[in-house]
């Protein structure tokens, strides 16, 4: 009625031809068009940051020239064409995220994509469906729902080692399609048979350690070969030195920082790891942590205390957090012993050593910088999960940092990696648990390892 009101007010005016009439009315229609259509973009940004939580940012204009060209194991090559004359002649993506989630993933660097150009971004996220949102220097972001992305994972392993997808976020992302760990612990087999022994089949080498159920490396090294069954007690009292060579001796080499990462945001992106079924919602069960000794591979345990994890590939991996805790290769330079995680105080400081919350500090910054590490800088992804940078280890399982030192030689300021938490580290453990108080020759009584092939 609107429209045929128009036509006849044109063309009922004195000195208006029907062509004309016609011409204004079409001028007229396209104005209306663009008045509603903005109407509906404004209202479709506005639905989009209240659902999501996320309120100070809309969507780019610039986001409709930026193509997502392909995706494979955390990696999307993203191209930037904006038409002949635009004044976008560049883009830059400051930080990732998933779509609905409100944590922000800081790219260290930002990635500059310039006009017709395109470029690589390094986002860690696996799945056959991608929902991406990428933030801009702007306070703008950009909303990339429903892209397809290729998993590759290594197609076989050795016995006791299951395989993982690799991550090109971690480096971890290779010809095989990632890497294979093992399944369990190590152990020791000591007759060969391809199982694990238990503590009491070295009743020589295990003098005051039979209370713990874990093998003492440091007091039986030699006899037997590294296993990783369900059977058995798992390796403890070796220390990093030891547990690097002893990986090297099976043919594999002791699991790296990135490979553990590359692990637990695997871990993270399965929604039956979580309490509620929902991705980054409830808790991830931290293990065997609350018992007096470690375990065989056989108790499964439930709730909170989970002993096992599943991979986006469906494998299993035992006792990734829990039961004992395992080297890593890595190392840390400290000049300072800094004053807490992320400068913060020592509120927390107990018995000896600073335990910090994943969540103290809050925001998107609180990683480990050089100014209070020397030589080392953690990045952000070193220490944290995809989905947030806020859990409490009481509430989400996913463990606590140590950084102050009272164990091994204090005159030293290289210091190694473990993670993961052991028997009785309570809510200290979980997949993030990370402990930087021991040197590379420290050993402990719930300090094991695991290897990769």
């Amino acid at each position: 009625m609107f429209f045929k009101y128009i036509f006849q007010r044109f063309r009922f005016q004195k000195g208006i031809s029907p062509l004309i009439a016609t011409i204004l009315l079409i001028v007229v229609s396209v104005a209306i068009i663009g008045i509603i259509l903005s109407w509906g973009k404004g209202f479709t940004n506005d639905s989009f940051s209240k659902a999501s939580s996320i309120e100070v940012y809309t969507e780019s204009e610039t986001g409709f020239y930026l193509n997502i060209k392909s995706s494979i194991n955390g990696r999307s090559l993203l191209e930037y064409k904006p038409p002949y004359g635009s004044p976008y002649t560049s883009i830059t993506i400051t930080g990732y995220s998933l779509l609905g989630n409100s944590n922000i993933n800081p790219l260290e660097p930002p990635v500059t994509i310039l006009s017709n150009q395109s470029a690589t971004l390094d986002h860690g996220i696996l799945g056959d469906s991608l929902d991406l949102v990428l933030y801009l220097d702007n306070s703008q972001m950009i909303t990339k729902p429903d892209l397809f992305q290729t998993v590759k994972t290594p197609l076989s392993c050795p016995e006791g080692y299951v395989p993982v997808p690799g991550n090109h976020l971690y480096g971890t992302m290779n010809e095989r399609g990632g890497f294979c760990v093992s399944k369990y612990e190590m152990k020791m087999d000591a007759n060969g048979d391809g199982k694990g022994n238990l503590v009491a089949d070295y009743p020589d080498c295990n003098t005051g350690s039979l209370t713990y159920n874990t093998y003492s490396y440091e007091l039986c090294p030699t006899p037997g070969t590294l296993v990783s069954t369900p059977e058995g007690s798992p390796i403890a009292r070796i220390s990093q030195t030891e547990a690097i060579a002893a990986c090297a001796a099976v043919g594999g080499h002791l699991i790296t920082n990135d490979e553990w990462m590359t692990i637990a945001r695997n871990i993270e992106q399965v929604p039956s790891n979580w309490s509620t079924g929902v991705v980054g919602e409830g808790y991830l069960p931290r293990g065997n942590s609350s018992s007096s000794g470690a375990m065989e591979g056989f108790d499964e345990l439930s709730g909170t205390t989970k002993r096992t994890l599943t991979l986006t590939n469906g494998e299993v991996i035992w006792d990734l957090a829990g039961n004992v805790w395992q080297w890593t290769s890595d190392t840390i330079q400290r000049k300072d012993q800094p004053d807490g995680f992320n400068n913060a105080d020592d509120s927390n400081f107990t018995t000896g050593f600073d335990y910090f919350d994943y969540s103290k500090g809050g925001g998107e910054a609180q990683y480990i910088s050089s100014d209070n590490l020397g030589n080392t800088t953690l990045e952000y992804k070193d220490l944290f999960l995809l989905t947030s940078n806020n859990y409490n280890a009481a509430d989400n399982g996913v463990g606590r940092i140590y950084t102050y030192s009272d164990f091994g030689d204090t005159s030293t300021t290289v210091y190694s990696f473990l993670r993961g938490g052991g028997w009785g580290s309570g809510t200290n453990a979980g997949v993030l648990g990370l402990r930087l108080n021991f040197t590379p020759g420290g050993r402990g009584s719930v300090v094991g390892l695991r290897c990769v092939q």
